[in-house]
């Protein structure tokens, strides 16, 4: 198999990113994600267990808040099922006094 690799960074409205992610969602429970970007293509078959990486961060800069959502999928084909780690949400709704850490 050879080394694909192809890296899309673009602004889109908060709608169209939506869609993108619900595109994402429909094609990880398929089990193939097909990239397309001009004529060049990357198609990933994620298979268990998938490592996910999620970051949020919120910092002030020059006056103004920055925040970053980022998120990372990795998988290998040969590893094998890890034991359960701890559980995360993710929602739109700020956690309660009680809720927060």
């Amino acid at each position: 198999m050879s080394n694909s690799n192809l890296k899309i960074k673009s602004t889109l409205n908060r709608l169209e990113v939506v869609n993108h992610l619900e595109q994402l969602v429909t094609s990880l429970k398929a089990g193939t994600v097909c990239i397309q970007k001009g004529d060049k293509t990357v198609t990933l078959k994620p298979c268990d267990p998938v490592t996910f990486e999620l970051e949020a961060e919120g910092k002030l800069e020059k006056d103004s808040l920055r925040e970053k959502l980022s998120i990372e999928l990795k998988w290998k084909k040969s590893e094998a099922v890890p034991e359960i780690e701890e559980t995360f949400v993710i929602s739109h709704q700020v956690p309660t006094q009680d809720d927060a850490c």
